[in-house]
C-alpha cells in the first residue's frame, strides 16, 4: 500500500512539473503559505531549485504577493504570503459571490452592528473594550471582532469593484506612462 501511494505521489509530482512552470509552482505554493518559510522549504514544495525559487520569490515580493521576512535565530530570507494579497483575494471572492448592491446593503448592516457594540461598551474596538473592562462575554467579543473584520473585507470588496469599474472605463495614461495620473 505504501508503494502504491508513493507511486501516485510521484506521478502527481511529475504531472505538476510537466504542466506548469517553476514560477507557477512557486506562486501556487505561496498562495498557501501564511507562516514564514525558508527558500529551501518553498523550493522543495514547488519542486524546483532554490535558485529558481529565490528568483520567482523576488518577483512575487516586488508584485506584493509575498513578503520577505528576517527571523531571529535563522539564516537567510524567509517568505510568507502578504496580508495585502490575502485581502485582495478575499475581496475578489466576495465580489464573485455577491452583487455590489447586496454587498452595499451588507456593509450598512455590519456598520450598524459595530456601532451597537461601540455604544454598548463605550469603546471603539474590542481591544479597547477589554482594556476598559467592558461587560461583554467572550462570545460577544468574538462576534464584534468578526463583524469588524467582515466589515473591512466587505469595504475592500466594494473599493475593488469601484476601482475595477474605473479602470475598465479609463484606458488612458499620462504622457509619462502613469496610468490615469495615479502617481502624481
Amino acid at each position: 500500500m505504501t508503494n502504491d501511494l508513493a507511486d501516485v505521489n510521484e506521478r502527481v509530482a511529475e504531472e505538476w512539473t510537466s504542466e506548469t512552470t517553476p514560477g507557477e509552482r512557486v506562486r501556487t505554493v505561496m498562495k498557501r503559505t501564511y507562516d514564514p518559510q525558508s527558500v529551501a522549504t518553498i523550493a522543495e514544495r514547488a519542486l524546483t531549485s532554490e535558485t529558481t525559487a529565490r528568483k520567482h520569490l523576488g518577483v512575487l515580493a516586488e508584485d506584493g504577493v509575498v513578503e520577505a521576512v528576517s527571523l531571529p535565530d535563522t539564516r537567510g530570507t524567509w517568505y510568507k504570503r502578504s496580508s495585502r494579497s490575502v485581502v485582495l483575494e478575499r475581496a475578489g471572492q466576495i465580489l464573485d459571490s455577491v452583487d455590489v448592491e447586496t454587498l452595499s446593503e451588507r456593509v450598512t448592516e455590519l456598520r450598524e452592528t459595530v456601532r451597537e457594540f461601540e455604544e454598548q461598551t463605550g469603546a471603539e474596538s474590542p481591544r479597547a473594550a477589554a482594556i476598559a473592562g467592558a461587560d461583554l462575554d467572550s462570545a460577544a467579543m468574538t462576534e464584534w471582532q468578526t463583524t469588524r473584520r467582515n466589515l473591512k473585507l466587505a469595504r475592500a470588496a466594494l473599493a475593488l469593484a469601484d476601482a475595477t469599474d474605473a479602470v475598465e472605463g479609463d484606458t488612458g495614461t499620462t504622457e509619462h506612462g502613469d496610468p490615469a495620473g495615479v502617481i502624481g
